[in-house]
């Protein structure tokens, strides 16, 4: 097993918008995601009321640890939050709401070979999967379509606050969903919850995935594991081998490979372990613990799992990150959290500040990097003539509210336009990146645009021009003394 290095460089601007070829290039980017919803208030506000729920329900034994089923209790109330309060959007429905990722841009950033080698790997999935029924045949038919017109369904990640910020997509009514969700998403809001639980119902936890899918596997201080596959789908031991019995006769691994036959890749908070190439950044003896739980869990090697084992093994120290990212097991707060970021050397500490989306950084370069690439902002700015058509799109968002609700949290373009509201800060992200698109479309040579940001107003430069975004005037400059930040 060779070692891969934990304190591989970062792309900031991955870190504050992550898509599925980001994150299948780089599982490093898991963890700063992570941290950013333990950092989010509402996610603790959240993680209250489910302990609040599980712990006064009727009928509940309160110093019984474990329900009937093998589960903890507190685990399975995550997992229903989880069922009840989200909604997974379907390929097609990510398409929709979300745009398409330009595979050919992706390829110059991301290098044409690694993405080549992950676009085999993910139509050779489905073509596997198609199998399997109808439903996945059509989905299948629908990946592999826009694959071979050099686009894909955008899926990019979010922070929990983000998610949050999108549930007027889920329907209205008092049953509506608090958001939408992909399966990478489900999986770091509920470990994220998960961690936040303070009863000590977690020993480990670590998120098993691959090119299509993401799950969480975990176990407490008496051995009693479980695996969170996805919505609706959460797995006692006990539940587990009665799933395999009842639908496999017996076959563990024909059960798995039905539902993860692709898994190659285990991400824990000691590191990240490749099944394919043996790189691991996991203490070999942290790495036993989990493998160990994994096995008594399944009732069996998993074929997947034994070929990463197969590796020659190398010894690895701990790294600093690591050392500071397994301690989020015992935190009992947002404090907790915030007093563990605090302690992370560069380039962990911006990357987790990216993830959260705080203008509080040194470079904030990276935003405008991850905004140019937007998808929604792409698309609308090939329609859009010349820079008074694109005024009209910032004139039209008419509200003025942070999707955050904090004036210091940055909201990518598509985010704006998406839900029609954004501060003069994030208005002016999106005016400076819809005229760069514009220029870069009608000059031989682009025109610079600059963004400036102020204490309490914000101005985008272009062509001689200075435009206000509190309210969208034309003025003859901005005010020097107030600037607090350009790009």
């Amino acid at each position: 097993m060779t070692i891969m290095p934990r304190e591989a460089t970062l792309d900031f601007s991955a870190s504050v918008s992550p898509n599925i070829f980001d994150m299948l290039c780089n599982s490093n980017l898991i963890a700063p995601l992570l941290l950013a919803n333990l950092l989010s208030p509402e996610l603790w506000i959240l993680s209250e009321k489910i302990h609040s729920k599980y712990s006064n329900s009727l009928g509940v034994d309160k110093n019984a640890p474990t329900s009937e089923e093998g589960l903890p209790r507190a685990i399975r109330a995550i997992q229903r939050q989880i069922d009840r309060g989200f909604k997974h959007v379907h390929p097609n429905e990510i398409a929709e709401i979300y745009g398409y990722l330009d595979i050919g841009l992706e390829r110059n950033r991301l290098g044409k070979n690694q993405l080549n080698q992950l676009l085999e790997s993910i139509q050779n999935v489905f073509k596997d999967r198609s199998r399997l029924g109808v439903q996945q045949s059509e989905l299948t038919t629908l990946i592999l379509d826009e694959i071979s017109h050099d686009r894909f369904p955008a899926y990019i990640y979010q922070n929990y606050d983000l998610v949050r910020a999108h549930r007027k997509f889920s329907g209205h009514g008092s049953r509506s969903a608090n958001g939408l969700t992909s399966c990478l998403d489900e999986t770091t809001i509920f470990t994220a919850l998960v961690l936040a639980l303070k009863t000590g119902d977690v020993s480990g936890i670590a998120i098993l995935s691959s090119p299509t899918h993401y799950s969480a596997f975990g176990y407490g201080p008496n051995n009693e594991s479980w695996w969170f596959y996805g919505k609706n789908r959460l797995y006692s031991k006990a539940q587990w081998k009665l799933f395999v019995d009842e639908g496999f006769k017996g076959d563990t691994q024909a059960c798995f490979d039905t539902l993860f036959a692709d898994f190659n890749k285990m991400t824990t908070v000691a590191g990240a372990f490749e099944f394919d190439t043996g790189r691991c950044s996991i203490q070999l003896s942290h790495l036993d613990q989990y493998v160990e739980r994994m096995d008594d869990f399944f009732g069996m090697r998993l074929q997947q799992l034994g070929q990463g084992l197969s590796h020659s093994k190398q010894p690895s120290p701990e790294t600093s990150f690591s050392s500071v990212l397994r301690k989020t097991l015992s935190i009992q707060s947002k404090a907790d959290v915030e007093q563990l970021v605090q302690q992370l050397s560069e380039p962990w500490l911006s990357s987790v500040s990216y993830a959260y989306r705080s203008w509080h950084v040194t470079d904030r370069m990276p935003y405008l990097e991850a905004a140019r690439r937007n998808p929604l902002a792409m698309k609308l700015s090939s329609r859009l003539i010349d820079t008074s058509a694109a005024l009209l799109v910032i004139q039209k968002i008419t509200k003025t509210e942070s999707i955050f609700g904090d004036r210091d949290r940055v909201a990518l373009p598509d985010e704006t336009l998406r839900l029609d509201s954004g501060t003069d800060r994030d208005k002016a992200l999106l005016l400076h990146v819809l005229l760069e698109h514009i220029s870069q479309r009608q000059n031989s040579f682009p025109i610079l645009v600059k963004s400036v940001y102020g204490k309490e107003n914000s101005w985008v430069l272009y062509q001689d021009s200075c435009y206000q975004m509190s309210d969208m005037k034309l003025v003859v400059k901005f005010p020097l003394s107030e600037v607090l930040f350009s790009l």
